[in-house]
């Protein structure tokens, strides 16, 4: 009876036949195809312990890594960078459902599984050119020549860096986005990014009352931020958030060149709104309603639907002239909240980094990766 019952035990801790590395690198090679919505419902319902285990016994077969498969036995690298991404938005999509121990499963599986496939594949590479020095007849040494990483290391931890961000968990977005800067120093989008990261982080523990971390990270974004300028003086969005990061510190003299020209300069309504809006909270900083009150109402020129450059000039108007000035706005500011067709203040978007950057580094990963 005892026997039974640990056979049983040791059974229950199986991985499961229909969740080994085959099964695996099938969901892999789905999500590679038309079939990703389905593959990523699938490997969402694994456990974490059936893909761990899946995981563990692909890399214990990284001799059998090739460009192509062809034999049962190999294993086609392009799934294994499928896998990669498949976790990278399983992770992604989790941290979207607030699912913090899913997403955080998924992501590191994601990166771990990176970091080894960029190792196995210049190991099989390595090895392939032994080969090569050693046969004179060139045979079966070209598969592991074949093999190339189509996931540039950089793009990779900046899709997960923008994404996290975008979502709404700089936090989740610190390593990655430092990573990247690691990678790529020299990147203007790469220190954009993480000047980006501080910046709302340094938001989030300000807002928790722990000025002994939001000031240094405050401190970080500054230097990152100029640092993306310095790389290209054309990136509006970095000079933008310079001004309004020296603005929140108090640095008003410094702050206002620096707005004035993203305000002068840029071409994006969205950089020229928010630059507007920024300038009027500085003429309020000096005690200039008047002055202020003329920026938000500039602001609300380039973007009608703003909320909080309307509310924002009725705070200026009822300072400046009194109450009654204030009316109009504010009259306004209802009315457009019950319009169903509204844009989106750029203002309440603004932590979440800059727009549309998300987007474009997973469409350029993904595309790279797998064609679509």
């Amino acid at each position: 009876m005892l026997l039974l019952w640990l056979l049983t035990v040791a059974q229950w801790h199986q991985p499961r036949p229909q969740y080994d590395v085959t099964n695996y690198l099938k969901v892999a090679d789905a999500y590679a195809s038309a079939n990703h919505a389905a593959a990523l419902r699938e490997i969402r319902q694994w456990h974490p312990w059936e893909i761990k285990s899946a995981v563990s016994d692909l890399r214990g077969r990284s001799d059998r890594l090739r460009a192509f498969a062809t034999a049962p036995e190999d294993i086609a690298f392009g799934n294994v960078e499928a896998a990669v991404l498949m976790h990278a938005e399983a992770g992604l999509l989790a941290l979207q459902a607030l699912s913090l121990e899913e997403s955080e499963l998924h992501l590191r599986t994601s990166t771990d599984l990176y970091e080894w496939s960029r190792q196995a594949a210049a190991r099989s590479r390595n090895f392939a050119r032994m080969r090569d020095s050693l046969d004179a007849e060139h045979e079966r040494t070209t598969l592991g020549l074949q093999i190339r990483e189509r996931i540039d290391r950089v793009d990779f931890y900046q899709t997960l860096a923008t994404a996290a961000l975008a979502i709404g968990f700089p936090e989740t977005a610190r390593p990655f986005a430092t990573r990247a800067r690691q990678e790529a120093p020299l990147g203007a989008e790469v220190q954009l990014v993480f000047g980006c990261m501080s910046e709302s982080l340094a938001e989030l523990k300000i807002l928790q009352r722990d000025e002994s971390e939001g000031a240094p990270l405050r401190e970080q974004a500054d230097r990152a931020f100029r640092d993306a300028l310095a790389l290209d003086a054309s990136l509006h969005e970095a000079r933008l958030r310079l001004g309004r990061l020296l603005l929140v510190r108090g640095r008003l003299v410094e702050a206002e060149p620096v707005l004035e020209e993203v305000e002068r300069l840029s071409a994006d309504d969205r950089q020229r709104y928010l630059a507007r809006l920024f300038l009027g909270r500085l003429a309020e900083r000096r005690d200039r309603p008047g002055e202020a009150a003329a920026f938000y109402a500039r602001a609300l020129e380039v973007w009608p639907d703003s909320q909080a450059a309307r509310f924002a000039l009725a705070h200026a108007l009822e300072i400046e002239y009194g109450p009654a000035a204030a009316l109009p706005p504010v009259g306004a500011s209802l009315s457009a909240s019950r319009r169903l067709d509204r844009s989106a203040d750029p203002w309440c978007l603004y932590p979440f980094g800059p727009p549309g950057l998300a987007g474009a580094t997973l469409a350029r990963v993904w595309k790279r990766a797998l064609d679509r």
